[in-house]
């Protein structure tokens, strides 16, 4: 993976923020010089399950996926997070209590990461940033709410299909025991779906 420039990486902030609202950001400089550059190895953990979070990123590239684990050590997939995706533990950084999620490198990445208080800070300076920090929040329940609505009221097939169709990368690059955790089905049931679709 080629690491990525300091002016790629603000290219690609900007190119995130345009995603949320087509005006152009006010005081870009100040809030990208909020962003610090991180690398994280393959297999790292971002974020302990039991441990403060106190940050927010940008995927500038590479691949996590953010989990549960159960006392029984059995681990359910909220999500896989990908390049241009913003990254944090929204409920712990809301609450200020320990994060319930583990956050895992599954290649290695290139983040952008801002201090959480400094950013909700710098976002009520003006209504752009405040739109913005909205335009997150409603995004990360929209993604919510489907993946709920899917996973009690949609068969394995059709979950399959919107992942395939949703994420054609991530079906290519993440393991088919992790596609298969996070759709809630064995991988034996995620062969037979693929070998059907």
């Amino acid at each position: 993976m080629a690491k990525l420039t300091r002016t790629e990486q603000l290219a690609l902030l900007r190119a995130a923020l345009r995603a949320l609202d087509p005006q152009s950001a006010p005081d870009f400089a100040a809030f990208a010089a909020l962003f610090r550059e991180r690398s994280v190895r393959r297999g790292e953990v971002v974020v302990h399950a039991g441990e403060p979070c106190d940050s927010v990123a940008l995927v500038a590239s590479g691949v996590a996926r953010m989990y549960y684990t159960r006392d029984d050590g059995k681990e359910f997939i909220k999500a896989f997070v990908a390049a241009s995706d913003f990254l944090a533990v929204l409920e712990a950084l809301i609450t200020r209590e320990p994060s319930r999620l583990t956050i895992e490198a599954l290649t290695p990445m290139q983040l952008l990461v801002a201090p959480y208080a400094t950013l909700a800070a710098f976002c009520e300076r003006d209504v752009y940033w405040q739109r913005i920090a909205r335009r997150i929040v409603e995004r990360v329940y929209v993604k919510k709410a489907r993946r709920e609505a899917a996973l009690l009221m949609d068969s394995a097939a059709v979950r399959y299909r919107a992942f395939a169709t949703e994420h054609a990368l991530l079906n290519r690059t993440v393991p088919d025991y992790h596609i298969a955790a996070y759709l809630g089905i064995t991988p034996e049931a995620l062969s037979r779906l693929k070998r059907t679709q």
